[in-house]
């Protein structure tokens, strides 16, 4: 009896104490997978989320330009904050299988999922 109860009792300790992530949700599908893109002109954008970063970079011929910092994400959007210049950018999105839409001020550009070998 004794050791069905102590058997139980780690069962039930197993149980209650597992840990789990919340993978459900755009939120999931946006930071767990880095994003690319090959604009008009030639230019390249990279997205990309590693913690609680993000960096959001584009280049064109010899010239880069990178928003790097922390970021804040719901279902529909995400923040990065920039403290160093004081300054915070929203982009909205939307994931589509292996695309994502990616919108800030008022302006769209598609990106798709960089495939890790």
């Amino acid at each position: 009896m004794k050791k069905l109860v102590v058997l139980l009792m780690l069962f039930l300790c197993f149980l209650f104490c597992s840990c789990t992530a919340d993978t459900s949700g755009y939120k999931s599908e946006l930071t767990s997978r880095a994003w690319s893109a090959k604009l008009q002109g030639g230019a390249e954008a990279k997205l990309s989320f590693s913690g609680d970063k993000a960096t959001f970079s584009l280049k064109s011929n010899n010239t880069t330009a990178c928003i790097e910092g922390k970021y804040i994400a719901d279902e529909h959007s995400f923040v990065i904050f920039m403290p160093d210049i004081s300054q915070n950018y929203t982009f909205e999105y939307t994931p589509k299988g292996e695309n994502l839409e990616l919108k800030y001020n008022g302006s769209t550009i598609t990106l798709n999922e960089i495939k890790q070998s």
